[in-house]
């Protein structure tokens, strides 16, 4: 049984409570085995130099924090994606996803889950529909390398659109519990946040929580692998 949860860090700039928010943040993630992370910054001016995806793995007690910085904007911010883990990462790799603009990329890693190989991705998607579909193809052609996978980002599309059905088609996904809103978080209309999954990994549970650390609400999962499923 495994809990995954992704949300989304936004623009800010430094001030006296982001000590106190990170490590609020980190104790709201303690009972999950993996968490993935959106637009945290990897050290710069708005985040007081402080890697935050780092900084919750330690607070938080993950043993594992694989990070891909995908817009650098100088010493002002630097953004990027994160997973942290308290399973070991077998390996991991960094994709850069096609887009109109660079700052869209993809963090694929692999963990060994009971007798299992599990691609486990991150990623946040452009909110341009061209890009986004330009960008699904691809995710799909790398959740296919993997008879066993998930995925877990902010996709900036509702389940019901033409690209996150094609996602779906083309990567072989399961069919998901209906995907609850998850932005703006302090009004919940649009159902953009998602988890996936391929194979012998299946959400058996799938919910937002409450945080106001954020403008999407963490979106849950409990993924449970099913073994009529492995091969």
């Amino acid at each position: 049984m495994r809990h995954m949860l992704t949300y989304s860090f936004r623009y800010v700039l430094p001030h006296r409570q982001a000590i106190a928010n990170l490590d609020r943040i980190a104790d709201e993630l303690q009972d999950f085995d993996m968490v993935g992370l959106q637009e945290a910054d990897c050290g710069s001016y708005r985040s007081n130099q402080i890697r935050q995806a780092q900084y919750i793995a330690f607070r938080a007690d993950f043993s594992c924090c694989l990070t891909q910085v995908t817009r650098d904007i100088g010493s002002i911010a630097s953004i990027g994606l994160g997973l942290l883990s308290r399973i070991p990462c077998l390996h991991v790799e960094r994709h850069r996803l096609p887009a109109s603009r660079h700052g869209r990329g993809l963090l694929e890693c692999v963990f060994r889950i009971g007798e299992l190989d599990v691609g486990v991705f991150v990623t946040h998607l452009s909110l341009k529909k061209s890009s986004r579909v330009r960008q699904l193809h691809y995710i799909a052609k790398r959740m296919k390398h993997y008879e066993h996978a998930i995925l877990m980002g902010d996709l900036n599309c509702e389940p019901d659109s033409s690209e996150f059905l094609m996602l779906h088609h083309e990567a072989g996904l399961n069919a998901p519990p209906p995907s609850p809103a998850t932005f703006p978080s302090w009004q919940p209309q649009r159902r953009i946040d998602h988890i996936l999954t391929r194979g012998a990994a299946r959400i058996a549970a799938l919910e937002t929580m409450p945080f106001v650390g954020s403008d999407h609400l963490p979106i849950i999962a409990e993924v449970v692998f099913d073994p009529r499923m492995e091969h």
